[in-house]
């Protein structure tokens, strides 16, 4: 596992980015997240990832990374995806990455699931090598209050120095959609709607699986969350798997003893 932390500085220059940082960390035990504010569940939850496609030239890996106590910093504790290689076929596809050829993970399963503890806030943390041959050389976080220069890690650069907290948004949660072969915007490929309208999903959402993807700060900070794909879902307790099994046998039993009841007698 590795240990790389991410942590807040002790000065902060800006009021709304300081705000946003605040509300996180007050946000009550508890609570559910699942978006651009953190990742917090009020019970140990499963949830599985599954890779849809990365773009871009960077060579990146995708890891979850759970904050430390007053959220003065979060460590990588587990990688989900990374790519062996930039792209599959260079800048074909928009520098595309399938899994099974750019791109794979620890046991080389598409799927990952991961258990996020009871009550731990938690982030996507999507770090990259810019060409230098350093893992760990840039970050993008799922959490938008991550995304400031007010945060670092030893050894890495991040470059969005003036970054306002309510610009600084890197990943998508939701029913969005990506048009990788366009150089339109976010907000045009999505029919108006701005990245602002996909932070967050709902726990039922998540039940029914949503889209998750992040942008890598590349070509000028051009937010088209292009550059790594997937999808999230809640893995169901077996409990609650056996009540619906149970419940569909309790209604079968029940209408077949209801249509013997109305079956005339001979």
């Amino acid at each position: 596992m590795t240990t790389l932390t991410l942590v807040k500085k002790t000065s902060f220059t800006v009021a709304s980015l300081v705000t946003t940082i605040l509300l996180s960390i007050c946000t009550p035990v508890r609570a559910f997240m699942f978006g651009t504010s953190g990742i917090q569940f009020d019970r140990d939850t499963n949830i599985n990832f599954t890779f849809d496609q990365s773009h871009g030239s960077y060579q990146s890996s995708l890891w979850v990374a759970q904050a430390q106590s007053a959220n003065t910093g979060y460590s990588n504790i587990s990688r989900l995806f990374y790519e062996t290689k930039p792209s599959d076929d260079g800048s074909a596809n928009n520098w595309q990455g399938t899994f099974g050829n750019a791109v794979t993970s620890d046991n080389g399963s598409i799927d990952q699931t991961f258990t996020f503890l009871e009550d731990r806030v938690y982030a996507l943390l999507l770090w990259s090598d810019l060409g230098s041959g350093k893992p760990f050389e840039e970050y993008v976080s799922s959490s938008t209050f991550m995304n400031s220069s007010e945060w670092f890690a030893a050894g890495s650069q991040f470059s969005r120095t003036d970054c306002m907290a309510t610009g600084c948004q890197q990943a998508t949660f939701g029913d969005f959609t990506l048009n990788n072969d366009s150089t339109a915007p976010f907000t045009t490929v999505n029919n108006g709607k701005g990245p602002e309208q996909f932070q967050s999903v709902t726990k039922a959402q998540l039940a029914k699986g949503t889209k998750i993807s992040l942008d890598d700060g590349g070509k000028g900070d051009d937010v088209d969350f292009q550059n790594f794909s997937l999808t999230a879902q809640e893995v169901p307790e077996p409990i609650s798997i056996l009540g619906t099994v149970l419940g569909i046998g309790a209604l079968a039993a029940a209408r077949s003893k209801k249509k013997r009841q109305q079956q005339p007698e001979k």
